[in-house]
């Protein structure tokens, strides 16, 4: 047992789509998980440091640096590719190096290649090797995987046709990253304040995977990054089931990838007339601003319902 090793777990980018199935895994194999706290502007000071990287990677090492001295080691993977024929962010690729160059004093770091880019049973080799790393076999890895795993569940989600919502609300689809949207302090807690202006709100996660990927076969160009495929395709099954009022897209400035897919949601939404928001997150963005602009879509929104 690994009773007296710690593992630390930054809580940001692919935390909020794994952390759980880590978790699980971890503990699973007697380790002790810490996880670090909620996002707090210190965290995005010291992370700050750093040029040409988005938001979220800025916060990302605020919490890995929060983590010196609570634990004895930090699950920092390498996500090469989580789907067939496809890829994730560059920066999520080279996320080690990036902590390993920019903080000192901090733990030694499990930094476990995943990619299924060409198969998916290479995952069950990620699983083997971060067990080693801990000193555990072959065979208690992979069992502590599926426990893990059936710990975890799958997540159902909820149908686009949500039940028990008035036939007069007014629904919105909130559309970025989960690391975006379920990060209060970077979303500014966008959620709540759209829900409390009297918002249906309908979030990616809310969209059946399997409709977001049938939808996104009409995207008029190939999308090779898997996480703004999905992204992409949950828009547009949104818009062709008419699902949503209004569509707004939530990003973080200097994110590569999401200016391209955000450009062909905003023209498909125009083409199904259904309004379309940007809104674009840095360490800059004003709360006061940032609420009008929801505060100003909700109201169009109301008064367009009501014609």
């Amino acid at each position: 047992m690994l009773e007296a090793v710690r593992i630390g777990l930054p809580r940001g980018l692919l935390y909020y789509e794994y952390g759980s199935l880590w978790k699980n895994f971890f503990e699973a194999l007697g380790a002790q998980v810490v996880v670090s706290d909620e996002t707090t502007k210190e965290m995005l000071t010291t992370g700050g440091v750093l040029d040409e990287v988005c938001l979220p990677l800025k916060v990302y090492v605020g919490h890995a640096a929060s983590l010196a001295g609570k634990a004895d080691c930090l699950f920092v993977p390498r996500v090469v590719s989580v789907a067939r024929q496809m890829y994730t962010c560059p920066k999520m690729m080279g996320l080690p190096d990036l902590i390993r160059s920019n903080l000192s004093n901090i733990p030694e770091l499990i930094d476990t290649n995943v990619s299924l880019r060409q198969r998916s049973g290479s995952l069950f080799d990620s699983v083997i090797s971060t067990g080693y790393r801990l000193g555990q076999s072959k065979v208690a890895s992979l069992g502590a995987w599926y426990w893990a795993w059936r710990q975890a569940g799958v997540k159902q989600p909820v149908v686009i046709d949500i039940p028990g919502l008035p036939a007069d609300a007014v629904r919105v689809g909130l559309i970025g990253h989960s690391y975006l949207i379920q990060d209060k302090f970077i979303s500014m807690n966008a959620r709540d304040k759209l829900t409390a202006m009297g918002m249906a709100v309908i979030t990616p996660d809310q969209v059946p995977a399997r409709q977001a990927q049938l939808a996104a076969r009409n995207l008029d160009k190939e999308i090779y990054w898997s996480y703004c495929h999905h992204l992409a395709g949950t828009s547009l099954a949104l818009i062709n089931e008419k699902a949503v009022d209004g569509l707004i897209f939530m990003t973080s400035f200097s994110c590569g990838p999401d200016s391209m897919i955000c450009e062909m949601i905003k023209r498909k939404a125009e083409a199904g007339s259904i309004p379309f928001m940007l809104l674009n997150l840095d360490e800059h963005t004003a709360e006061a601003g940032f609420l009008t602009r929801l505060e100003a879509f909700a109201d169009m929104l109301k008064r367009r319902n009501r014609r």
